[in-house]
């Protein structure tokens, strides 16, 4: 023991150890003292865990998704340290709860006590700004969104614009942001936790623990020295909770990661659970009565908590003396818990809040495959450039959608796309070819529209469902024969279509061939030359794509744009 000596010589060990160790519990050992060993022992995992996620994580709005989905998916156990991290924050909330409440309990926040409840209290704040701080740090949706609305609660109180856009690093979300929340994480409040928890256990020390309400004889003859009767019972607590969390952790896999944050998306925004019950308070106070939600109440509620020791007049701490200060504490409990389910139930009952919550996790399953491709350089949403399907888009958004509609979005300068080829479509494009859904805002609409004079409903949809046998073989295989040979008899007598339009392919016409219709190789066609003969002649509005773009970019327009057809 020659090296102990020296350090004790230096250091004074056995002293202090002996002093934490040998220190008597009035009233004997008691699991409701574990709390706040529990806390220090969760607030030292999470220091642990943050800095070994800090050696894979990259702050900035262009990498933070990316380095967050490297350490998930393909960092070994990287998923079970990020959901360790993940979940031990929530348990931080549950536990500082749980202090609270069993110090309220005691009545640990009289006298001489006071300065040591209000330690706790910023604490138990600052434990909450921890959460709200790291949500934000994995740059995804859920968490980008769900800090947007607890920043646009902070912004909406009176005098809080400024400090939202201090916190933010502007008016907007953006890079700034991230790095001033990351600073925030990381820095301020570790330290300042730190500081406060300092304090706390030197004010701990000073006073003691807050014995039972007991005769002092009776105190007196149930006292334990802190080992090894408390310390059994606070590492057990700890053990516990480990357990549990790491459990947690392998049962859900690690935590969530949607997909990178789209700041053009309609991201259905819930915040975390701990937060849902101010979120389901804002539903009940809109416009103007928004501040009763963001500043009266919670503020009211934070107000009774400082001034407990004062609003306290009891004579001692019994409980039946002080039932007036802890049916107010368990008043606002309840209303919290109560919120909290009610949201939850809510949101469980939302349908369409449910179908935005399946694509968005079909949507975060999709970036996670593509990230293991790699991200590119700008980061975010360009995982999705990955996908060969999303490539084309962007050759449609490029080139095609400064005059078509497709899904919803582009121009309408040029027949929309949404639907192409398919029965309900051509219905509507032989009805009326004028409607600018079809060829209204172009040069071709010599096309006369089709009155119920001249077709009835179902004998249009006779050659809507001859026009689709045209398309190929694929098609051909899916229509009625009945009514395939009924269309081609009035396309060809009664409407006199094959007047204008062939239908055998190379044949020229005055209207485009409608050999292979809609199939991928007639639009592709269409997007190499739609001036040739057979299809719109001199008549052609579209540029030739031919010299602008390569084969394959063609043909995975083509069969992009083909593919975008109802049953």
């Amino acid at each position: 023991m020659a090296l102990l000596d020296w350090l004790d010589e230096r250091t004074g060990i056995r002293a202090a150890t002996r002093l934490m160790l040998e220190e008597d519990v009035p009233g004997g050992a008691r699991l409701r003292y574990v709390f706040g060993s529990v806390l220090v022992f969760l607030f030292m995992q999470q220091v642990v865990l943050g800095i070994l996620l800090a050696f894979y994580y990259s702050p900035s709005a262009t990498d933070a998704w990316a380095s967050t989905a490297y350490l998930n998916d393909q960092v070994t156990y990287g998923w079970f340290l990020r959901g360790l991290h993940h979940h031990g924050s929530s348990a931080m909330v549950v536990v500082v709860v749980l202090h609270l409440l069993q110090v309220v309990f005691a009545g640990a926040y009289r006298k001489p006590r006071e300065v040591n409840w209000w330690t706790g209290l910023v604490m138990g704040a600052i434990v909450l700004a921890f959460a709200l701080t790291g949500y934000l740090l994995p740059w995804d949706q859920k968490g980008y969104w769900a800090t947007q609305v607890a920043t646009g609660i902070m912004g909406s109180v009176p005098g809080g614009e400024p400090l939202q856009q201090f916190v933010q690093g502007g008016p907007e979300y953006g890079n700034l942001t991230l790095t001033r929340f990351f600073a925030l994480h990381v820095f301020v409040l570790p330290i300042a936790l730190a500081g406060l928890l300092g304090v706390h256990l030197l004010l701990f020390r000073k006073h003691g623990v807050t014995p039972p309400d007991l005769p002092e004889a009776e105190l007196q003859r149930k006292t334990q020295p802190f080992w090894p009767n408390q310390l059994f019972l606070d590492v057990l607590a700890m053990a516990v909770c480990a357990a549990v969390l790491v459990g947690l952790t392998v049962k859900t896999h690690g935590a969530e990661l949607f997909a990178p944050a789209d700041p053009a998306s309609n991201f259905v925004a819930r915040p975390e659970w701990y937060f849902l019950f101010l979120f389901q308070l804002l539903k009940y106070f809109q416009g103007p009565l928004q501040i009763v939600a963001t500043v009266l109440l919670p503020g009211a509620a934070a107000v009774y908590l400082f001034a407990l020791p004062f609003v306290d007049r009891a004579k001692s701490r019994a409980v039946r003396s002080r039932w007036a200060v802890l049916s107010g504490v368990g008043l606002l409990m309840a209303a919290v818990t109560a919120l909290t389910a009610v949201a939850i139930v809510e949101d469980n009952n939302n349908e369409s809040f449910q179908h935005g919550v399946e694509q968005a996790h079909a949507e975060a399953t999709r970036a996670r495959a593509l990230a293991r491709e790699g991200v590119p350089p700008v980061g975010g949403v360009a995982v999705f450039d990955n996908d060969p399907e999303q490539k084309t888009r962007n050759l449609f958004k490029e080139h095609c959608a400064t005059c078509h509609t497709l899904e919803g979005k582009g121009s309408e300068e040029a027949p929309t796309l949404d639907g192409f080829t398919s029965r309900e479509w051509l219905t509507a494009l032989v009805r009326n070819p004028r409607d600018r859904r079809f060829y209204g805002a172009t040069k071709h609409n010599t096309m006369e529209p089709l009155t119920t004079e001249q077709a009835s409903d179902e004998e249009l949809a006779a050659v809507a469902e001859y026009l689709v046998s045209l398309s190929g073989a694929s098609a051909a295989a899916s229509v009625d024969a009945a009514m395939v040979a009924r269309g081609k008899e009035l396309w060809d007598k009664k409407l006199e279509c094959s007047s204008c339009h062939e239908v055998e392919a190379g044949k020229d016409s005055t209207g485009p061939t409608l050999a292979g219709r809609g199939s991928p190789a007639w639009v592709a066609r269409i997007i190499r030359d739609s001036s040739q003969k057979d299809l719109y002649g001199d008549t052609a509005e579209m540029p030739k794509f031919a010299d602008k773009l390569t084969q394959e970019q063609i043909e995975a327009l083509a069969q992009f744009v083909a593919t975008r057809k109802t049953p």
